[in-house]
């Protein structure tokens, strides 16, 4: 690439609009039931230590973040997040906005509803890119007091149909603004998790989840993203920007 390229592709992005697709981490937020809580410690101050830094404990699933295989499937521990390469979430995503229903926890999304949103919006996701769910349930239910229980032990999912349309269109992972992606989840009780389980992770699609502010994009938009390369990582905190 020459120097008038990288220029032309400064330019390029410049004049896009960015959007920040992942919430602040920071004390209280919703994490799933079995995890523990995101702990942040000003240890390192300006009047004892003569700068600042602080400290962070926190699941590897905290936020925006990342599934790997490894994650959930026992015989693909080679397939932990320092493996995936840094450029995979780097590609075109599909924004499927189904924020306009009063979904339920547990209830799930069909195969007919994500073609007929294809066959009235375009752009149907492809090879190679990334498949975006809004619910808006993130944007309804996320909270960093109380409430933040009920975010992380509810929310709607998808059925085996759409786990198994997005294996075969070949995408390099799917993303919803939910703590668990296709999983329906009523009251911590999970229900059944076919792209975890059967379609996304063992075929190397990975699974982004706790997505943020999917309502502000277009049907299509350019994603940025990158793991944390964490030895033996079952996944990573994640902050994509969305370019449009």
């Amino acid at each position: 690439m020459t120097t008038d390229n990288v220029a032309a592709l400064q330019k390029l992005i410049s004049a896009m609009r960015a959007v920040d697709l992942a919430p602040k981490l920071e004390r209280g937020i919703p994490v799933f039931p079995t995890h523990p809580h995101m702990t942040i410690n000003p240890s390192i101050t300006h009047e004892r230590d003569g700068y600042y830094c602080q400290s962070l404990a926190m699941a590897e699933h905290t936020g925006c973040h990342c599934d790997a295989p490894a994650h959930v499937i026992a015989d693909m521990m080679s397939s932990t997040i320092e493996t995936v390469d840094a450029a995979r979430l780097i590609t075109t995503a599909r924004v499927y906005d189904f924020s306009d229903r009063e979904w339920q926890p547990g209830e799930t999304l069909g195969r007919k509803d994500v073609e007929d949103y294809e066959a009235k919006h375009g752009a149907p996701v492809g090879p190679g890119e990334i498949a975006l769910v809004n619910f808006g349930w993130m944007k309804k239910h996320w909270q960093t007091d109380a409430r933040a229980h009920y975010y992380a032990r509810n929310q709607p999912g998808m059925d085996e149909d759409v786990a198994i349309l997005f294996r075969d269109r070949q995408v390099r992972a799917v993303g919803a603004d939910t703590i668990a992606c296709e999983i329906p989840l009523i009251d911590a009780v999970l229900g059944d998790a076919p792209g975890h389980h059967r379609h996304w992770l063992p075929n190397n699609i990975l699974i982004l989840e706790c997505v943020a502010r999917l309502e502000l994009l277009p049907r299509s938009c350019f994603l940025f993203a990158a793991p944390l390369p964490i030895e033996n990582g079952s996944g990573s905190p994640l902050r994509p920007i969305a370019f449009f």
